[in-house]
Order: C-alpha cells, then sequence, then structure tokens
C-alpha cells in the first residue's frame, strides 16, 4: 500500500494559481497517497473533494489563517488570545500525521509552513515547504525556513530571491494535459466579439491585479492599434479577492477609446481557457512579480509565442528569441516594440509559437512536477 503525504494549506477561501496546482499536484501522484488536511472549510478543501483526494477538516483558529486587517498590535492581541486553540490544532494535527504514518507534511505556503512547521516536529517527520513567489528572507520566511527540512521553489528566481539556502531546490509548475486542448477552436469567441478571422489578437489571461500591470498591455494596445487598425485586444481575467476595486475602474477608463469601438475586450472569468488562448496569436504578460507564471506555459503550451517580462522564472519559459521576448519589468517601449516585430512577422509568431509548445509539453507537465516531487518526498 502507498505511504501517505499530508498536505496542508491554510488559505482555503481561495483558488487561484497555487491552489489549482496543488490539486494537480495531488491528482498525479502515484507513488505516495495524498491527505489533505485544512484548518477550515472553504473552496480549495471544495475542489479537493470534487478531485477525489481525502480531505479532513481539523479546526483552527481564524485569526492564525486568514490575513488579518487593523493596527499591528490589534493583529498581534487577537492571534494571542488564539494561541492556545492554534496549539491545540497543532497537537491534532501531530496526531493525524502519527496515526496515518504520513512520510512528511507539504506545506503549500509560507503561513502554512508556520503553522504545520511545529506539527511535523511533534510528530518526528520532515516539513516541506513549497514556495511559489518570489520574496526575500524576511521575518515570516526566516521562521519558516527553520521549521522546513526542504524548500521547494517553482523556479531558479524564487530561489535566488531567498539567496539560495542550501535546503532549497527546484520543482517548477505543470500542468495537466486536460487543462489545455491544443485542437481548440477560437472562432466561436471571434464571432461572438464580431472580430474578423483575419484579424490578428494580442492577449493576456491574469488577475485584475495592479500587479499584473493590466495598465501596461492597455497602453501598448493604445499605440500598437494606430499602426496595425485591423489589430485586436483581449484581456481575460477578474478582479480576486483583496484586489483594489478602483484598479478595475482604472482599467475601463483607460481602454475606454478602444472598447468603445469592440477593439478590446475584457472577458471576465473564464474557467474553459482553451478557447480564449485559440483565439489569440500573440500573449502578453507584463507582471512586475511572479513565481513562474502559469499563464505564460498554458500559452506555450497552445502554441502561442509569449511576450513577458524578465520576472522570477521568466528565464525558465520563455527562451529569449526562440519562443518569445523577455522585457524589463514596467518597460512599456519594449514591450510595444517586440510585440509590434510579431504583428509584423506572422511566420516569426508560428515559428516561435511551435518552440514554445516542444518546451512546455516537455519540461511543464503535471505529471513531471509530480514525479519531481515523489522523488523528494521518497527520499
Amino acid at each position: 500500500m502507498r505511504p501517505y503525504v499530508l498536505f496542508y494549506e491554510s488559505n482555503t477561501y481561495r483558488f487561484y494559481g497555487a491552489a489549482r496546482v496543488l490539486v494537480w499536484l495531488m491528482t498525479h501522484l502515484e507513488q505516495v497517497r495524498p491527505l489533505f488536511v485544512a484548518p477550515s472549510d472553504g473552496i480549495l478543501p471544495q475542489r479537493v473533494r470534487e478531485a477525489g483526494i481525502e480531505t479532513i477538516i481539523l479546526p483552527g483558529p481564524e485569526v492564525w489563517t486568514r490575513p488579518q486587517h487593523g493596527p499591528r498590535w490589534s493583529q498581534l492581541a487577537r492571534q494571542g488570545w488564539a494561541l492556545p486553540a492554534w496549539m491545540a490544532h497543532t497537537r491534532a494535527l501531530a496526531r493525524l500525521a502519527r496515526a496515518r504514518q504520513v512520510l512528511g507534511i507539504h506545506a503549500n505556503s509560507t503561513r502554512a509552513a508556520i503553522l504545520a512547521g511545529p506539527a511535523a516536529h511533534l510528530a518526528g517527520i520532515p516539513l516541506w515547504w513549497h514556495l511559489r513567489r518570489q520574496r526575500p528572507m524576511a521575518r515570516q520566511e526566516r521562521l519558516a525556513y527553520a521549521l522546513a527540512d526542504r524548500v521547494i521553489c517553482i523556479s531558479q528566481g524564487v530561489k535566488q530571491g531567498l539567496g539560495s539556502p542550501p535546503k532549497a531546490i527546484v520543482i517548477p509548475d505543470g500542468i495537466p494535459s486536460t487543462r489545455i486542448r491544443p485542437d481548440a477552436s477560437g472562432r466561436a469567441l471571434r464571432q461572438r466579439l464580431g472580430w474578423p478571422e483575419e484579424a490578428p489578437v494580442v492577449g493576456m489571461v491574469a488577475s485584475l491585479a495592479p500587479n499584473k500591470r493590466q495598465h501596461l498591455f492597455i497602453r501598448m494596445a493604445l499605440t500598437l492599434a494606430q499602426t496595425f487598425p485591423q489589430a485586436r485586444f483581449l484581456l481575460a481575467g477578474h478582479r480576486p479577492q483583496g484586489a483594489p476595486p478602483d484598479y478595475e475602474t482604472h482599467l475601463h477608463q483607460l481602454a475606454r477609446p478602444l472598447e468603445e469601438k469592440g477593439h478590446l475586450v475584457f472577458l471576465g472569468w473564464v474557467e474553459d481557457v482553451s478557447q480564449v488562448y485559440a483565439a489569440m496569436d500573440i500573449f502578453v504578460f507584463p507582471s512586475a512579480n511572479e513565481g513562474l507564471g502559469l499563464a505564460p506555459i498554458e500559452a506555450m503550451w497552445m502554441g502561442l509565442p509569449v511576450v513577458r517580462t524578465a520576472s522570477a522564472g521568466a528565464e525558465e519559459t520563455v527562451r529569449e528569441g526562440e519562443t518569445g521576448f523577455l522585457i524589463p519589468v514596467d518597460d512599456l517601449d519594449a514591450l510595444i516594440q517586440r510585440v509590434h516585430r510579431l504583428l509584423q512577422n506572422p511566420h516569426l509568431r508560428v515559428q516561435m509559437g511551435r518552440a514554445g509548445q516542444t518546451l512546455a509539453r516537455q519540461e511543464f507537465t503535471a505529471r513531471r512536477m509530480a514525479q519531481r516531487m515523489e522523488a523528494l518526498f521518497r527520499k
């Protein structure tokens, strides 16, 4: 019988990239059995159950698991009052780990590592901290690092952001073959939008949040539309919980000249992204900070050339001049120049798209990610 690995996440009320990849990882394991544990119910446990993975809710104090607002002293006071409940949660987690004879605990975020680390210590098993965003070794990261036996970084950029400490290893995220349908057609979407079939489409898929830099995409579109009036521009994604609502308002104000003509469209949230990518000819990702970037990988799976900022993970996903172009963060001129070049050259778009598709299917698959994780778990 396959041994268990306990997967722990405290952020149960959101289901974005990190949570989605966690589900993909657990469903692609072959040598170990995943047991998902969370301190509260929510959208993530719901999705984990739907994937057929055993899920256990061990109630924990919300003040330790959700981001808190208000003065720092008030946050610390609330956490202090909840400390006994958190200690009880820790002991319950350790008992569960011992009862199931798990190989170790996988913590899917920094907060999860801090919460689950003492339980792993009590149970005498390793803690694997999965770090998904480039960040310096600040107070929380130092605590998580001290508790962890290994730190799983999703890119070299994330590892370097920590200062490349000895516990850190790199295991890139991957997507399942069922996530993207390379044979999907974008014709229906183009027809619904009233766009000519021959019009080149430049697109972006990302949450509507300031760090994703949709405002740069729109400024790029406003400039390129003057030279390429036949071009169309597509933004898919919605405002995530916690993102400022005025940013989305600002985006619509900025895009009004193109929106009124129907040349730029905000699609909002799209569950089946294959049809969105299929409607595009060029994928743009000007995000200011990433750990790796799932959307560029998905776009590459669909055979699209990618223009993205040189944030963490960029060089591992985009090979400059081969599968796309890398630009400095917040460099609007460079963004315009690279997309202009691709709009001018359909042959280059196809060539880069094919190279990117080959790279993505070789390096960024959920099964490859799971195999690397299992090798770590079984050491």
